[in-house]
């Protein structure tokens, strides 16, 4: 699925969790201290395909947001399986899982070639 489908799909079901109501923008409210900044939503196996990053050193996050944790890095010339996208910090986030280092996790798409997963978790 490409960049503009994902966005728009994201919007779409914006709209619908709202009963088609379009709230307005508020102000980011910063997390309570000591109150955890990452989450990691659900995930299932829906794409399994094959991709790659487009960089060296690609964080493979605990969830989709460069708050959570690093559990490894991807390589440009790393075999991934993709498994599915959300909606994250700045964008779509995929699921992945490094095949040469066996570390899954969070992978932000536009790190990723083809811009990662095709399907929504």
């Amino acid at each position: 699925m490409r960049l503009r489908t994902k966005l728009a799909a994201v919007a779409l079901g914006a709209v619908a969790a709202t009963g088609g109501l379009v709230l307005p923008a508020t102000a980011a409210v910063a997390a309570p201290e000591g109150a955890a900044a990452c989450y990691n939503p659900g995930w299932s196996n829906k794409d399994n395909a094959g991709g790659s990053t487009n960089a060296n050193y690609v964080n493979i996050r605990s969830g989709p947001t460069t708050e959570c944790v690093s559990h490894g890095q991807a390589q440009a010339s790393h075999s991934l399986t993709l498994h599915c996208w959300v909606s994250g910090e700045n964008g779509t986030w995929s699921h992945v899982r490094d095949n040469s280092t066996g570390v899954s996790g969070w992978i932000k798409d536009s790190l990723l070639n083809n811009n990662g997963a095709s399907s929504s978790c």
